[in-house]
């Protein structure tokens, strides 16, 4: 049975330290592009949105197949946001427009050195063990 995948970027302009750092150059491209390609080389992905509080990330996200149907409200793009609380502000949005999937994949900008490949691996994985979560780490 196939599965239906949905990525979730979470992308909010603000920062503690580094403002709009999503949108800051690494590697000679914005921080949240190197998310994008990531998710967007994935095997096995259905969809991939982006939750921001900005318009300008949104055009951004847009321009690279990401789909970004609505702004992040305030209240969910403070530093001391959980990203639960985004994740269910998501999850209400799919039911509330009867979009249906088996896996929501949070995928967050600032790991830029991820590669499509760990995104197919932690899928498999997910679906092999029948896991609540699978988080990826590196030494």
């Amino acid at each position: 049975m196939l599965k239906k995948n949905i990525i979730l970027i979470p992308a909010r302009s603000g920062s503690r330290r580094i403002k709009n750092k999503n949108m800051k150059l690494c590697g000679g491209k914005p921080l949240i592009y190197w998310t994008l390609r990531a998710a967007k080389n994935s095997k096995n992905v259905n969809d991939i949105y982006v939750s921001t509080d900005s318009k300008k990330i949104a055009n951004y996200c847009k321009k690279y197949g990401a789909k970004t149907p609505f702004l992040r409200p305030q209240k969910l793009s403070g530093s001391k946001t959980l990203m639960i609380n985004v994740i269910k502000h998501f999850n209400n949005y799919l039911v509330k427009n009867n979009i249906q999937c088996d896996t929501i994949i949070l995928l967050q900008p600032t790991s830029p050195l991820r590669k499509s490949i760990d995104i197919e691996k932690s899928i498999k994985i997910f679906y092999k063990y029948k896991s609540d979560s699978v988080v990826s780490v590196c030494k």
